[in-house]
């Protein structure tokens, strides 16, 4: 048995032998030299340097070096890096945002962001202050994001739909009311979420922004037709369902199309004219709402997934996400894969010639260890060890079933999953050599 040893002193002395402290004159520490002293590397910078050291702190933070050194004490008020989060601030937001603008001298500003604060009506004079601030600036980047827990979507003003330098804008809770023409020369990415549109406002977008590159838009409504006849934009994002009563997509000149996240039945919309796609990504769920048959609602999924890949043909990549592709492979089975898996594979056996003369190797992952049983998995397993005919190894690698978020196996998962491993080594083998490999997670 090892042994465990722990080495070191615990002397405990007598009263006679304790000694007085009292009477003890320790030597004082030494003094610090000069060169020891802890020294202003930063102070001494030019006011350049400084700055750029300050981007790269969060404004927070920048504003607390104030109190660190007089040489500093002003320097974040030339930041062109104004992020103010609410989470942040909490209650103090508004005050925090009020005091830091109101010491800003940057004559620019390259990002300005509000987000995660709550907003509601009465705000709406302070939140119009703020971003008349940054509109009075050359801003590049304008992130406007109020908390879910806010009671009202906030109206964006007039003077936000004619900003010069805006390269990238995101607004989220959100109204658009287009009460003149929108002109943002410069705006080359747009985000939009949980917000009110129309189709106007689109048309106005598109014509009001000859770079826009791509568009993002989740979660809004109000919106019937996205017609882009632009020829700038090329990247179409659409994340989760929006639309009440959808049409169609419009874009001959679009090169990306992304349709992310979950969605309705009745919101899903056709695709119209998106001949110059070069690629399509299809990663959402559809969910039927209630009171529809559970034939009609596989009949459905399978009716717009159909319609999807129909006007994909030729778009040269695709990427499908799970769901689509079982209601794609849902569509097959139900008229092509009608068959008894036992006959199948040894009458298809020709096409596998070339496989069973050089197949060596083989490892079945992915299943849990509760569902080894397949009568699918088991045929499979079947036909190649009687028709490999130089197979070494077949390796079956099983996991634990997941019971409440824990690994678990209990009794009954482990004497099924034992039987049905004797079951496997009783096959037949094509080839003396062919090992079978059980790979059990049992701890």
């Amino acid at each position: 048995m090892a042994e465990t040893s722990v080495h070191g002193a615990c002397h405990r002395e007598s009263s006679g032998d304790r000694p007085n402290r009292t009477k003890q004159n320790p030597h004082p520490p030494p003094p610090l030299k000069r060169s020891s002293i802890p020294r202003d590397f930063i102070s001494p910078l030019p006011d350049a340097a400084i700055h750029r050291i300050f981007s790269f702190l969060p404004l927070r933070d920048a504003v607390k070096t104030s109190v660190l050194s007089k040489r500093w004490r002003s320097t974040w008020t030339t930041t062109t890096d104004l992020v103010f989060d609410g989470e942040i601030g909490a209650l103090g937001f508004p005050s925090l945002v009020d005091r830091v603008l109101s010491q800003c001298t940057s004559p620019a500003v390259k990002k300005f962001h509000l987000t995660d604060f709550r907003y509601d009506e009465p705000d709406r004079p302070k939140v119009d202050l703020w971003l008349r601030f940054a509109a009075g600036r050359p801003v590049e980047e304008l992130h406007l994001r109020p908390s879910f827990f806010s009671p009202v979507k906030y109206e964006l003003p007039q003077f936000l739909y004619s900003l010069s330098w805006l390269a990238r804008l995101e607004v989220s809770l959100c109204c658009f009311s287009l009460g003149g023409i929108i002109r943002w020369p410069c705006l080359k990415t747009l985000v939009i979420e949980y917000s009110e549109l129309s189709d106007d406002v689109l048309e106005g977008v598109f014509s009001g922004s000859p770079v826009l590159e791509s568009i993002q838009f989740r979660g809004c409504k109000g919106v019937k037709n996205i017609i882009i006849d632009s020829t700038s934009v090329k990247e179409l994002v659409l994340n989760d369902h929006w639309f009440s009563n959808p049409d169609k997509i419009w874009a001959p000149h679009l090169q990306s199309l992304r349709v992310l996240g979950r969605w309705y039945h009745d919101s899903m919309f056709r695709l119209d004219d998106v001949s110059s796609l070069a690629e399509a990504e299809l990663v959402f769920s559809i969910r039927i709402r209630t009171g529809t048959l559970v034939s009609d609602k596989k009949r459905m999924c399978c009716d717009l997934v159909k319609g999807f890949f129909e006007k994909l043909h030729g778009v040269p990549t695709i990427t499908v996400g799970g769901w689509c592709l079982q209601r794609e492979l849902f569509e097959e089975s139900a008229e092509r894969f009608n068959f008894d898996e036992g006959d199948f594979l040894p009458s298809r056996k020709g096409n596998f010639d070339f496989l069973v003369k050089h197949l060596k190797r083989v490892e079945i992952i992915g299943f849990e260890a509760n569902s080894f049983g397949s009568k699918h998995l088991l045929a499979l397993i079947k036909f190649l060890l009687a028709e490999a005919l130089v197979l070494e190894k077949l390796i079956i690698k099983a996991e634990l079933p997941t019971c409440h978020g824990q690994k678990c196996l209990d009794a009954a998962v482990l004497s099924k999953l034992l039987g049905t491993s004797r079951n496997v080594l009783s096959y037949q083998r094509a080839s003396k050599n062919a090992k079978v490999i059980f790979d059990y997670p049992f701890e």
